[in-house]
């Protein structure tokens, strides 16, 4: 009798795993098979009650999050742009930070996001680089429409760039950090940098980002369009929201797969999703810069979906994707990563 029982515990388990892991086209990690079954896509609703919605459950778990991730020092401030100061967070962690600053550019579709809703994946770089890490909290989208984050992310990097010691004065270069549409704002700051300020950019980790805003044929958008928190009608939006014409598509700091490359461009690392829509066209962007000369690293996380990166509720992957932007800019060998060009 009890090995009756036993055995139809094991089989409503492994339909319970089989339920939340077992994706169409693959399989997932568990925390990441709940967030596809229990939170609503990112196209639920506009955007601007996404942001809002959003911003209301990471101040409900502000607490959590800071007791979890203690740091030693957390200071706002504010930066000086073309459109007027904006804000920054900075983070420390350890009596003796690094010899870098991380410039943490957040992703949400130029829409959503802010130095709250990064304040997980902030504290988790400082924690594991023992870098000090200031969070760029840019103007969204629709309010300030494009160029005015990209002016914005790009005014503040140099900055940050000419006030270097001011921060931290340990440091003596800058690493820029981005996902999604942060990871566009870091390619295109980048691209578009006096040659000054870009010399100091030693490192970039763009993490799925978007490079290019003209095309929505890659094979990945087709296939992860829809189920996978990311959607294809989310992206419609956002890029709706930011746009004030169809013709600012033609700008290549929205489609940064269309610039050639710089001679001085930084050792880069690209981090992609495996089921994401935005992955193809990031891998493409980095094949090209390997290309043209670029050092570039290219790591596809397993099982894995938009807005993994840095967040424990999506799965083990997204400590790991921090673990390894660590390794990239200490110079250390990256686990699984396809060597595009040599690391040193």
């Amino acid at each position: 009798m009890i090995y009756s029982i036993l055995g139809i515990l094991a089989l409503i388990l492994a339909g319970i795993i089989v339920y939340f892991k077992k994706v169409p086209h693959g399989w997932v990690q568990l925390r990441t098979g709940l967030v596809l079954r229990f939170i609503p896509p990112l196209d639920n609703k506009p955007v601007i009650q996404i942001r809002k919605g959003l911003e209301a459950f990471v101040d409900k778990r502000m607490s959590s999050i800071t007791k979890a991730l203690p740091v030693s020092q957390v200071e706002d401030m504010d930066i000086p742009t073309r459109h007027g100061p904006i804000k920054a967070r900075v983070y420390k962690h350890g009596i003796k930070q690094g010899d870098k600053i991380i410039v943490m550019m957040h992703g949400g579709g130029w829409c959503i996001g802010s130095v709250n809703t990064y304040e997980e994946v902030s504290r988790r770089l400082a924690i594991t680089t023992r870098q000090t890490v200031v969070t760029l909290d840019y103007s969204l989208a629709p309010e300030h429409k494009f160029p005015h984050a990209h002016d914005e992310c790009l005014d503040a990097t140099a900055w940050i760039s000419e006030n270097m010691k001011e921060i931290d004065d340990e440091a003596s270069s800058l690493v820029l950090v981005g996902d999604s549409a942060g990871g566009n704002l870091i390619v295109s700051t980048t691209y578009n940098s006096h040659p000054a300020v870009r010399k100091n950019i030693s490192h970039l980790a763009a993490v799925y980002p978007v490079v290019d805003s003209r095309k929505s044929d890659y094979a990945s958008s087709q296939a992860y369009g829809s189920g996978y928190y990311l959607t294809a009608k989310a992206m419609a939006q956002f890029t709706e929201g930011l746009l004030s014409s169809v013709d600012d598509l033609e700008d290549n700091r929205l489609s940064p797969l269309y610039y050639d490359a710089v001679d001085d461009f930084p050792k880069t690392m690209v981090l992609t999703a495996e089921f994401d829509p935005l992955r193809d066209q990031g891998e493409v962007w980095a094949k090209k810069m390997k290309g043209e000369g670029v050092k570039i690293l290219a790591k596809r996380y397993k099982g894995t979906v938009h807005a993994f990166f840095g967040l424990k509720d999506f799965g083990s992957q997204g400590v790991t994707a921090i673990s390894d932007i660590n390794l990239f800019i200490s110079g250390a060998t990256v686990p699984d990563a396809i060597v595009l060009e040599t690391q040193a």
